[in-house]
């Protein structure tokens, strides 16, 4: 995400806002999947899902395997 430079990002940062569009998205699910282990099912992937970094993580969280 071409804004998020600073390296901290809070639950209500926009990702809109830090630069994330239609490309960067599947780029992020690509990452996520990869870097968890999981696979992002279809059902979640819509604009809510994507509107902030929390609504993300919440979205996501349920599907990372606690460690």
């Amino acid at each position: 995400m071409p804004f998020a430079d600073s390296g901290m990002l809070a639950a209500f940062d926009e990702l809109a806002g830090l630069g994330l569009d239609s490309m960067g998205v599947v780029r992020l699910l690509v990452d996520i999947e990869d870097a968890y282990g999981v696979q992002v099912p279809d059902e979640i992937l819509d604009e809510a899902t994507f509107a902030t970094v929390g609504s993300l993580w919440e979205a996501v969280a349920p599907l990372v395997p606690h460690r």
